[in-house]
């Protein structure tokens, strides 16, 4: 089974992501609210996957920020996605280690499934 760090969203958003992701593969979801309890998690052990939203939306870190300063040691083995609908902000993900992402507007849409396959599926 994999595993998936689910990181930022809100109460709403968080149970469509977690849903989607249940529907669709054989995965395990783990949820954590604030940001900096983000790096905790990935620093301990590696996802399957990590999506991470732009904006937390319990502390109203940045996720561009999380992204950049986990990857900027080489100590985070887990891919790790930001979830976004701004361009620009995703082009500066990808440019400091992520994975590409998705537009929240585009959850359900099957080339975000396909996405997410390509780490989730087995």
């Amino acid at each position: 089974m994999k595993e998936v760090l689910i990181v930022g969203h809100c109460d709403l958003d968080h149970p469509q992501i977690t849903s989607l992701i249940e529907k669709n593969f054989s995965a395990k979801v783990t949820r954590v609210k604030l940001l900096k309890e983000a790096k905790e998690f990935l620093e301990k052990r590696d996802y399957d996957l990590a999506i991470i939203n732009r904006i937390g939306a319990f502390d109203n870190g940045s996720g561009l920020e999380l992204i950049k300063e986990l990857k900027k040691d080489g100590n985070c083995n887990t891919p790790l996605m930001m979830v976004t609908n701004y361009k620009e902000q995703m082009e500066s993900a990808v440019e400091g280690g992520a994975v590409m992402g998705y537009g929240k507007d585009n959850l359900h849409d099957k080339e975000t499934i396909k996405l997410l396959g390509k780490y989730l599926s087995v």
